[in-house]
């Protein structure tokens, strides 16, 4: 309805696009994995297909909120994947680093993920830590049998092909 919306009153034209950007490939270490498999429990499931999220119950007043399954969650204790996939993790992490994640592991199912970071760590980046680089995060990924691969990969755009100032109303 918005897209409709823009395309005719802004005379909007665009579409997708692919091409090739710098991106950190996930793949396994020589030493293999070292992923802790997912727990039943560890982590509330939400079906976030449901506009309304009814499926998140709310914790009673003084409780903490639990840890939400496929999303990443900043804390005193390190930084927790719980009932991660490794394209979930790659989301998560990709959001903290300077391009875009991309499995390359071919590991599948879900697996309870802990970085061991700080917060400071997460949130403030060492200085010297130069466009291209991953540390300490890269470090903290390593200890767990996987590495990240500077590359090229794939990332769609969104490119305006066309558009034009409103008319007076």
């Amino acid at each position: 309805m918005v897209r409709a919306l823009l395309e005719d009153r802004f005379k909007l034209k665009i579409h997708r696009e692919t091409r090739e950007i710098p991106v950190y490939a996930l793949t396994v270490t020589k030493g293999g994995p070292k992923l802790q498999p997912f727990k039943e429990g560890s982590c509330m499931a939400v079906d976030f297909s449901d506009p309304e999220h009814s499926s998140i119950t709310m914790p009673e007043p003084g409780q903490p909120f639990p840890l939400v399954c496929g999303m990443g969650r900043l804390s005193n204790s390190g930084y927790d994947f719980p009932g991660s996939t490794m394209a979930t993790f790659c989301r998560d992490i990709s959001n903290r680093l300077d391009r875009p994640v991309v499995d390359r592991t071919k590991i599948s199912g879900m697996f309870d993920i802990h970085l061991d970071l700080s917060i400071a760590d997460v949130v403030n980046p060492a200085p010297e830590s130069a466009p291209g680089t991953t540390a300490p995060i890269g470090s903290a990924i390593e200890k767990l049998g996987l590495k990240l691969e500077p590359t090229k990969g794939p990332g769609e755009f969104l490119v305006i092909d066309h558009i034009e100032r409103p008319s007076a109303n």
